[in-house]
């Protein structure tokens, strides 16, 4: 997770929990992990985009279907 931070966005990550993990078969057969973490540096864009933050009410109909349940998880739905 922590070498994935900073090779697509140029963060380091300080500090981090596990919040939870989940398997998936909603897009391909897979297990996903989601972490809170505190991170320091600039964000920097990498050859897989330009990252930015935004609230994630914002990024839900961009998201593949297995990615929503991390969405609904993390809002309380």
């Amino acid at each position: 997770m922590r070498r994935e931070v900073c090779e697509e966005t140029g963060l380091a990550v300080e500090k981090s929990s596990l919040l939870f993990e989940y398997r998936t078969s909603a897009d391909i057969p897979c297990k996903l992990s989601v972490f809170e973490v505190e991170v320091s540096g600039q964000l920097r864009d990498s050859w897989e985009g330009s990252p930015r933050w935004l609230p994630a009410t914002a990024i839900r109909s961009s998201l593949l279907p297995s990615q929503k349940e991390i969405v609904d998880r993390l809002l309380g739905k």
